[in-house]
């Protein structure tokens, strides 16, 4: 993991540190402060300072935070038999999307899996572009993890949904406050490889609503931040 500290924001960053939240499902409040215990606990004691209903059906009804998404670090199919080489495609975010995209990770899975969550006003950029002018073919999000192998592949508990493969993600970008930044600075950039032990790099795919899933992989999300 390395960390890098983030350019100024206006904006005020604490009003950004958020528990997606699912507030249509009627969460016990005791779970939601069993969540923001956990969102405290992986960002070294900083602790969140609001709750946000993501709304969206396919995702977990809680999710901790890891950051704001900036860019994401990914190779093409065919473009190296092994993704330790040559060069990555870069999908970065404007910093008016990045605001209100996430990475958060899922408390009550038991390998702690990872999710992208996109703002909806970048949903018909990322269908242009993934899916109407990806040639792959549609296949089931369960499959796919079944075919890139990893922990992540072991139970076929991914949403029934069809996607497109776009490659497989080697690193992440995110923008976060974590015991040590300062609001001042806007917090740090921390940028995750992913597959550095395993050698398992999850799939980034992509389905007809726009939205980005990972699929397949060995990467968690201990306390000290997301791993392998």
């Amino acid at each position: 993991m390395r960390k890098y500290k983030a350019r100024s924001n206006r904006s005020d960053p604490r009003s950004q540190r958020v528990l997606p939240v699912d507030l249509s499902l009627d969460i016990d409040p005791e779970r939601v402060r069993q969540y923001a215990g956990a969102f405290r606990a992986w960002h070294w004691g900083i602790p969140p300072q609001r709750v946000i209903d993501w709304n969206d059906p396919d995702m977990p009804r809680a999710l901790i935070e890891c950051g704001r998404l900036v860019r994401l670090h990914l190779r093409a199919p065919g473009s190296s038999l092994n993704p330790r080489l040559g060069r990555d495609t870069m999908v970065e975010f404007s910093r008016s999307v990045s605001k209100d995209s996430h990475i958060a990770y899922d408390p009550n899975h038991p390998f702690d899996r990872l999710y992208l969550l996109i703002a909806p006003r970048a949903r018909a950029v990322i269908r242009q572009r993934f899916w109407d002018e990806n040639n792959a073919r549609p296949l089931n999000l369960n499959l796919l993890a079944a075919a890139i192998g990893g922990k992540h592949a072991k139970r076929a508990d991914y949403p029934r949904l069809m996607v497109k493969p776009v490659g497989v993600l080697t690193a992440v970008v995110y923008r976060t406050w974590k015991k040590g930044d300062s609001d001042e600075q806007g917090g740090s950039y921390y940028i995750h490889r992913l597959g550095e032990v395993s050698g398992v790099f999850p799939a980034l795919a992509a389905d007809q609503s726009g939205r980005l899933w990972l699929a397949g992989g060995n990467c968690t999300s201990p306390t000290p931040g997301i791993s392998d």
